[in-house]
């Protein structure tokens, strides 16, 4: 399905991967791991609100049949938040491997590093 989030009822929980994992991590910082976000079955009503509240197209799965689905139309927002979550996602690596390097940097060009950043946020 396109644009939309698809939640699949696995035992106690119900998973979405890929691009729906992306949102939902944005929206209700949920990790990612491998791919997929997980959380448990009694948690759904509360993701429904924020889904509800953004409007965000989804479909919740019980094995094959859909349980509850709701589509926003044109008001839906699931390419706005996965975008915005994309470049949160880009700018959080670029900043780790900043970091790294700011890590192994000598007393005197980290000093010489902090004197311009100061500059820069101070302008």
């Amino acid at each position: 399905m396109n644009n939309i989030i698809v939640f699949r009822r696995s035992g106690g929980f119900y998973i979405c991967f890929d691009n729906d994992a992306i949102i939902m991590n944005y929206l209700c910082n949920y990790k990612i791991s491998n791919g997929k976000v997980g959380f448990p079955v009694n948690t759904i009503n509360k993701v429904i609100n924020i889904l509800d509240s953004n409007s965000i197209n989804y479909v919740i799965k019980d094995n094959t049949e859909d349980k509850e689905k709701k589509i926003f139309g044109k008001k839906n927002k699931y390419k706005y938040y996965l975008e915005k979550e994309i470049d949160k996602i880009d700018i959080d690596k670029r900043i780790n491997r900043i970091m790294n390097k700011i890590n192994n940097l000598s007393m005197n060009k980290l000093n010489s590093l902090l004197d311009i950043i100061e500059i820069y946020i101070n302008e």
